[in-house]
């Protein structure tokens, strides 16, 4: 799916305010409708536009429906992109299922439920959030020809840069099939990209589409083919390996493939190892990054030439200058390994074949073991 939303269009909207549950309420707690959608300028709705278009961008995530959660979230989306009810009236019953799926105690806020346009497709927005108090100061003219602010207070701002509780889910007409549906969702509130369990699994009832393990582990085989198939330059090859390498050992949570081909790769390459990525079902946008299935493909780097000799080093060691690599005019690489030798010994894989009987029929005994594991 998508990693852009540039295009995204707020149509209309309308906001339900959402009450906090407590345990102690003598009676349940009821969402407070509006009865109709919100009146927006053009500013406004820039606005908006573009708070959406940032949150999903930096930290959207696909989810896709899973039926195994149960929710009615779907149906309600489904019903609304399929022109069986309007805005007002799936934003009521949206609201009613989120204050259903919240926790005890949670926050009171409010549900901002959008039809917009996304790449010319019917969608809808949800988004939750804490309002914010704030000042405002104007600068004015009194009466008597001073100049002064005028200060005022707002108790109910929106979408401001503090906020602190910020949820947002997107679904597309584009992701829906006759048994599934597509979207994407963001939680500024925890860490990275992660999602908040009530709101992605009780509320959504959706997973993600792409699971931390596997899509980690795509991009790195995906990495490593392009660079064996698509760059010739040895050199290169070794500086994009190592990119690679240090990027998915970084300690950061996440990985963003778009921030690491434009900050990593040469212009010329970008858009084949994008395209690579593409055809390996990577996204470009930001994942959470897992290496747990990777991990010990990170350690070391192996080279391997056409003579069949080949080294494995570790990464330190090829990140100093013990090792130097130079393309020859006539195709070949020279590589220089600077250090002191500790230690020769023989090599081999696998165990050792037995020797042929005596030609009287007697065996012939062999002391032969195994050669040593293979050492860097």
């Amino acid at each position: 799916m998508r990693s852009d939303f540039g295009d995204l269009i707020v149509n209309e909207a309308i906001v339900h305010s959402i009450p906090k549950k407590r345990k102690s309420d003598l009676t349940p707690a009821k969402v407070q409708f509006s009865e109709t959608v919100c009146s927006m300028n053009s500013t406004v709705r820039g606005e908006l536009q573009l708070k959406f278009r940032d949150v999903l961008v930096s930290l959207g995530r696909e989810v896709v429906v899973d039926n195994e959660f149960k929710a009615q979230l779907p149906g309600q989306v489904r019903a609304f992109l399929e022109g069986e009810c309007d805005l007002v009236e799936a934003s009521k019953e949206i609201a009613e299922l989120l204050l259903a799926s919240q926790p005890l105690n949670s926050s009171d806020g409010l549900l901002l439920v959008a039809a917009v346009t996304l790449d010319g497709h019917k969608s809808l927005l949800m988004v939750k959030l804490e309002p914010e108090s704030g000042m405002q100061a104007t600068e004015i003219i009194t009466d008597t020809g001073l100049r002064t602010f005028d200060v005022t207070y707002f108790a109910n701002l929106l979408f401001t840069e503090a906020s602190r509780v910020y949820k947002i889910a997107l679904f597309s007409a584009a992701g829906l099939s006759e048994d599934a549906m597509e979207g994407w969702a963001a939680d500024k509130q925890m860490t990275g990209k992660q999602l908040a369990k009530f709101f992605r699994e009780a509320f959504l009832g959706c997973r993600l589409k792409n699971e931390p393990r596997q899509v980690t582990l795509r991009f790195h085989d995906a990495a490593v083919d392009w660079i064996n198939t698509r760059i010739s330059d040895a050199d290169t090859r070794v500086s994009y390996l190592m990119a690679v390498l240090v990027e998915l050992q970084s300690p950061t949570p996440v990985l963003d493939p778009d921030d690491f081909i434009k900050s990593r790769l040469q212009a010329p390459h970008r858009e084949s190892f994008a395209e690579c990525l593409r055809d390996n079902e990577v996204p470009v946008q930001t994942f959470d990054k897992d290496i747990e299935l990777v991990e010990p493909k990170l350690r070391k780097m192996r080279m391997t030439f056409d003579n069949g000799v080949f080294l494995i080093a570790p990464i330190e060691a090829v990140e100093s200058d013990s090792l130097k690599i130079e393309n020859l005019s006539d195709g070949r690489t020279r590589l220089t390994l600077t250090g002191v030798m500790t230690e020769t010994r023989s090599f081999g894989q696998g165990k050792a074949r037995p020797r042929p009987a005596d030609p009287t029929g007697a065996p012939i005994e062999s002391t032969v073991h195994d050669s040593a594991p293979e050492r860097s």
